[in-house]
């Protein structure tokens, strides 16, 4: 151990207590450890992965994964490839400051929890139901954060602590964190959003599911993704989707592609519901039956034989046979005679009487 580690023995850092509370048990081991370490060493400096890399407390593959796990915890800012340490309690004021201000304008807004009691009231159910009356401060914070800063109506707020319970990200601060701030942004402050929201989540969910157990396949993440879409984008459901896969059964090789190209086609002209698509087939299949008949029509009302067709190859040979002239067919009488008597023809032989009589 050099010099400089020897003295970091036997000085002493200060770790911000809101970091243990909020953070550490969202972190990977490496992620504590490297943060630990920087804590201690870089007294507010920067520093960079050659830094952390001289530590030589976890594997060099591991560390341009745990920067980017510190990043994105919040723990440690970026500048090119320089990195400081966040300040964890300036940044707790400042979230503070913001709440109390937004919790000083909720008079004005209608529908705001500004009643002290109901807020209290609030606050102790998620407390009792979700952490057993042991809720640490961070969540009370957060449903601060929620009420007064994003504007939540009192049942979205409890329905983030129960959402959370159901993802298994409850005692995970900054996840929760995460969702509040998603649903600020999305918009879904009320009870009526957020209830159309999660219903179309909760139907994204049943088609994985659907689409897994019929196609008897582990979907990847991109196969989740393009489920997703049809929810978003085609307006899909699990009926529409299972009937999808009903009228694609026929092919040997059934992928994804094809129940998206059956969706968006229904979607193009209008049909939302699977009874809808039913009809549509049947309409298909009708149009595909008069067509084929059509063509039959325009080829012959019925199938003819070859007889019939006069394509038989002994009725035609027959029928050329006996439709030769007489005149060819004594041709060849003519042509023997004349190999018999000499090549002399008849009339002339006439004219001398009959040879065989004179002998």
């Amino acid at each position: 151990m050099n010099e400089d580690y020897s003295e970091l023995v036997i000085s002493q850092s200060q770790l911000d207590d809101i970091f243990v509370v909020r953070y550490l048990q969202d972190l990977s081991r490496e992620a504590v450890v490297v943060y630990l370490w920087l804590n201690m060493t870089s007294g507010g400096k920067e520093f960079d992965e050659e830094t952390v890399k001289s530590y030589r407390v976890i594997s060099e593959s591991k560390i341009k994964e745990t920067m980017a796990e510190l990043l994105g915890a919040g723990l440690i800012a970026s500048s090119g490839d320089k990195f400081v340490l966040e300040d964890l309690k300036r940044r707790e004021v400042k979230d503070y400051v913001a709440i109390c201000k937004a919790k000083g304008e909720a008079g004005d807004v209608p529908g705001m929890m500004s009643d002290p009691e109901e807020h209290k009231t609030l606050a102790a159910s998620i407390s009792k139901t979700f952490f057993r009356g042991l809720m640490d401060y961070n969540y009370y914070r957060l449903i601060d954060k929620c009420l007064y800063e994003y504007r939540f109506e009192g049942t979205v707020c409890y329905k983030l602590f129960e959402e959370g319970y159901q993802r298994g990200i409850l005692r995970k601060y900054n996840a929760m964190a995460s969702v509040a701030s998603l649903w600020f942004e999305k918009g879904y402050t009320t009870a009526d959003r957020l209830e159309k929201y999660l219903e179309r989540n909760s139907l994204k969910e049943r088609l994985v599911k659907l689409c897994s157990k019929t196609m008897r396949k582990h979907l990847t993440d991109l196969d989740i993704t393009r489920i997703h879409s049809w929810v978003d984008d085609l307006n899909a459901n699990e009926e529409l989707v299972a009937y999808a896969f009903r009228v694609n059964e026929f092919r040997t090789n059934l992928t994804l592609m094809n129940i998206e190209t059956t969706l968006k086609k229904w979607f193009d002209l209008g049909i939302d519901t699977a009874e809808k698509a039913a009809k549509l087939n049947e309409e298909e299949y009708k149009e595909n039956q008069r067509k084929s008949s059509h063509r039959k029509t325009r080829s012959g009302s019925k199938w003819k034989t070859g007889a019939e067709a006069g394509l038989s190859t002994d009725d035609g040979a027959e029928k050329t046979e006996s439709s030769k002239p007489e005149k060819a067919v004594k041709e060849p009488d003519k042509e023997k005679s004349k190999k018999d008597d000499g090549g002399i023809p008849d009339d002339i032989l006439d004219m001398f009487g009959d040879s065989n009589e004179d002998d």
